[in-house]
């Protein structure tokens, strides 16, 4: 009887440590929960991050995997919202990363196009250092926005010339209001075939549209038939000279 009741003793001691074992084994850790501080950071990080790329415009709407990242980061708003931030941080980054490359690549091919252009004035020789200095800073978007809209305006711009008693293209081209120049007359003349049917005869009176901002090349090219067209008299030039207008 005494071994039975001793027996049982130590069952249920032995029963009692392995509940107690199990009983005090260590809990895994549930995650913290995401306080609202880091919640309202992820969600204005993401909302910063989608502006960035829907605000992408043509020329320049690549923004590399900016938008793969900010999904990433959507997805794990709610569970991870540290994470989430982090994530839309860098979508932000290379959103604008991306587009600021392209416009600085942009930029630098419209100011090369600038430099080709002749007779610029003081304020359009300020607007292209500006968007030198623009783009020396990385900064791409405003040096392409100045030199897009410079390029446009040299493009567009041209004058009017009457003609006057005495006149010839020669002496209207080597005015300093017109080239300054008078070997750059054949600019004049292509510009205005259709109203002129000898370069060397003109009329009181007749309408000429001048471009203001030639290209370095017309310019030179000009130049270079002025120099070597030959004999004025007579018209002998005239077939030379609607070749030269039409470009071949």
């Amino acid at each position: 009887m005494k071994n039975v009741l001793k027996n049982s003793a130590v069952l249920l001691l032995a029963t009692g440590l392995l509940a107690g074992c199990a009983t005090n084994k260590p809990q895994p850790k549930a995650a913290a929960p995401a306080n609202q501080a880091q919640v309202s950071a992820a969600t204005q990080a993401i909302a910063d991050a989608q502006s960035v790329i829907s605000g992408a415009q043509s020329p320049c709407t690549d923004t590399g995997n900016a938008a793969d990242l900010l999904n990433q980061a959507q997805a794990a708003q709610a569970s991870d919202p540290v994470k989430a931030q982090q994530l839309a941080g860098q979508a932000k980054q290379v959103a604008s990363d991306s587009t600021n490359n392209c416009y600085l690549a942009k930029a630098k091919g419209l100011q090369t196009q600038v430099q080709g252009f002749k007779n610029l004035s003081a304020d359009q020789q300020s607007r292209l250092a500006q968007a030198g200095q623009d783009i020396s800073n990385n900064q791409g978007k405003p040096a392409y926005d100045l030199l897009a809209a410079l390029v446009a305006e040299l493009q567009a711009a041209h004058m009017t010339y009457d003609v006057a008693k005495g006149d010839s293209l020669w002496r209207i081209a080597g005015k300093s209001d017109v080239y300054g120049n008078p070997y750059q007359w054949p600019l004049i003349y292509k510009a205005n075939v259709d109203k002129i049917k000898h370069a060397d005869l003109i009329y009181p009176k007749q309408s000429f549209d001048v471009v203001k901002n030639p290209t370095q090349a017309d310019s030179d090219a000009a130049v270079n038939y002025a120099k070597h067209r030959g004999a004025w008299r007579g018209h002998k030039a005239d077939k030379k000279d609607k070749k030269f207008a039409s470009g071949n």
